[in-house]
């Protein structure tokens, strides 16, 4: 067990635990997403891990919330600690985070619907292709209806180097997903989140897109 210092703000990280994924690569993204978030705002981190975004949402920003998913015991081990260290700094900031352990389609169901402003989602992986698709338009489909109007959605996802600038396949899942669910989709960016691959020509990219664009709840 560590600890890492990232723009002023510590994490705990569980260096045995396999599971508890941290990457510090992923450090200027962050950043780029406390740069766009408005005081007042509600944020939803799903798959949190040890919780490097919601500790960075809550010391950054003036984000009104930051509820935080995971369902590794371990990393939310981690991340109670973190938000134990911030508390230590500035309780009131540490006190706008809300950490939930468990699964992160279960965890969505029972939130308010069209109440966050802001999501950031990873998307799950299964072994399978036919697997695969199935799991990321179901999260989607989950994800989508806790948007508000106008909300934007951070969508992280796997793309090979030749599918920049544009991500054909995956802003079409997510076209797709927001066309079911009856919501306008407006995608304002897709570029790699960070500049390392992790596989031989593949990257971790971001997607930003707004549901309901233009509309305000």
């Amino acid at each position: 067990m560590t600890t890492h210092a990232e723009f002023g703000v510590r994490y705990v990280v569980d260096l045995e635990e396999i599971a508890v994924f941290f990457s510090p690569r992923m450090g200027p993204e962050r950043q780029r997403i406390c740069g766009q978030v408005v005081p007042g705002e509600r944020v939803l981190v799903l798959f949190a891990g040890c919780g490097p975004e919601a500790l960075q949402l809550a010391a950054k920003t003036e984000a009104a919330s930051v509820t935080a998913v995971e369902l590794n015991p371990e990393a939310v081990k981690c991340a109670r600690r973190g938000l134990e260290l911030l508390a230590r700094q500035d309780p009131g900031r540490a006190g706008r985070v809300r950490l939930i352990e468990g699964d992160a389609a279960s965890a969505a169901a029972g939130l308010e619907q069209r109440s966050f402003h802001r999501v950031l989602a990873p998307r799950p992986k299964a072994a399978c292709e036919e697997e695969d698709a199935r799991l990321a338009e179901g999260f989607l489909a989950g994800l989508l209806p806790l948007l508000r109007p106008g909300g934007v959605c951070h969508w992280y996802d796997f793309v090979a180097d030749w599918e920049f600038p544009s991500c054909e396949r995956s802003t079409a899942r997510i076209q797709q997903a927001c066309a079911v669910a009856g919501r306008a989709c407006g995608v304002l960016r897709c570029a790699a989140a960070n500049s390392k691959p992790v596989a031989e020509r593949q990257y971790r990219t971001v997607i930003d897109f707004a549901v309901d664009p233009g509309l305000t709840a």
